[in-house]
């Protein structure tokens, strides 16, 4: 089955947290790499809607990131002990990546979709560019480009 929707965290993936919002370091490049390579692009967090969209849009107004980027961003609502991915709506687990940094979120039984990525608190990094990389491979196993 094709990788079609990829599933990303917010705090400490793509953002410091919640309540800074401050943007890891590449995270405009990312999140257009993302755009253009998988069909939907969704925000898999823990942190509430309003508050999740509270974030992305001091992303904007702050002018760190365009809202072409962030606005289309679907929020995946979820109850549990894991993100378990078939609580993404209109694909199945299978179709599905999720990129997070904390292992306690993954299903055992999805792991095989989960891309790892470092916690981030703020400074310089690359881990978005590291994963940007680690996606497109997985997608070029499959023939995509």
């Amino acid at each position: 089955m094709a990788i079609r929707v990829l599933a990303l965290d917010l705090e400490r993936t793509l953002i410091s947290d919640a309540n800074r919002a401050d943007p890891r370091p590449g995270l405009s490049a990312f999140l257009a790499f993302c755009h253009a390579r998988f069909e939907r692009v969704v925000l898999f967090t823990t942190v509430e809607e309003p508050d999740a969209r509270d974030a992305l849009d001091q992303l904007i107004t702050r002018n760190h990131i365009p809202g072409e980027l962030l606005t289309p961003l679907d929020y995946v609502p979820w109850v549990g002990e894991h993100k378990d991915l078939a609580f993404v709506a209109g694909a199945v687990p299978e179709e599905i990546l999720l990129v997070d940094d904390d292992a306690g979120w993954i299903r055992p039984d999805q792991r095989d979709r989960w891309i790892a990525i470092e916690p981030w608190d703020g400074g310089a990094d690359r881990e978005l560019a590291r994963v940007q990389h680690v996606l497109a491979e997985r997608l070029e196993a499959e023939g995509r480009p």
